[in-house]
C-alpha cells in the first residue's frame, strides 16, 4: 500500500473515488445525492490550485484504495488542520487504510508546526465515528444545520 500526494493527472482517479464516496454517503444518510462530474472536476482543480488544501491518495498497485482531502484553517486565534473528506473503497475497507490516510495528513500538519486537527462527521456514520474515536479524536462542539 502506497499513500502519496495527489497530482493534477489524478483527476480521473479522484472523480471515480468521489463518485463511489458520494454513493456510499447517500446510503449512510438515506438520501439520494446527485453526482455532477463537472462539479467534481472543479472541486479537484480548486484543491490542487490551493495552498491551503491537499489530497493524499492510497493505492495498491494500480488500484486506487481511497483518499483524504484536508485543509489548513487559520484565523487570528489559531491554525489547525481540517479533514474535509476521508474515503476508502469497499474492496479495501477494514484494512487500516483510513487510519494510514489520517496519520499521513496529521504528519503533514506536524511538518507545518500545526498542532490540532479537526473534522466533521455525520452522526449516522457510526463506522467513521468509531475510527475517529479510536485515533483519539474527541467531540469538542456540535455543529447543527437547518434545511429549508
Amino acid at each position: 500500500m502506497k499513500i502519496r500526494k495527489a497530482v493534477k493527472s489524478d483527476l480521473l482517479k479522484y472523480i471515480e473515488l468521489r463518485k463511489e464516496d458520494i454513493l456510499n454517503y447517500s446510503q449512510i444518510i438515506g438520501e439520494n445525492i446527485k453526482i455532477d462530474e463537472e462539479k467534481l472536476e472543479e472541486e479537484f482543480n480548486n484543491i490542487m490550485n490551493s495552498k491551503k488544501n491537499i489530497i493524499f491518495i492510497a493505492e495498491d498497485g494500480c488500484e486506487s484504495a481511497g483518499y483524504i482531502n484536508g485543509s489548513i484553517l487559520k484565523n487570528i486565534w489559531q491554525e489547525s488542520g481540517y479533514i474535509n473528506d476521508l474515503f476508502v473503497t469497499k474492496n479495501f475497507k477494514r484494512k487500516g487504510i483510513g487510519t494510514h490516510l489520517i496519520k499521513t495528513f496529521i504528519e503533514y500538519l506536524k511538518m507545518r508546526k500545526i498542532k490540532k486537527c479537526k473534522l466533521g462527521v455525520n452522526i449516522k456514520n457510526t463506522n467513521a465515528i468509531s475510527l475517529y474515536n479510536k485515533l483519539g479524536f474527541k467531540t469538542d462542539h456540535y455543529e447543527m444545520s437547518l434545511s429549508f
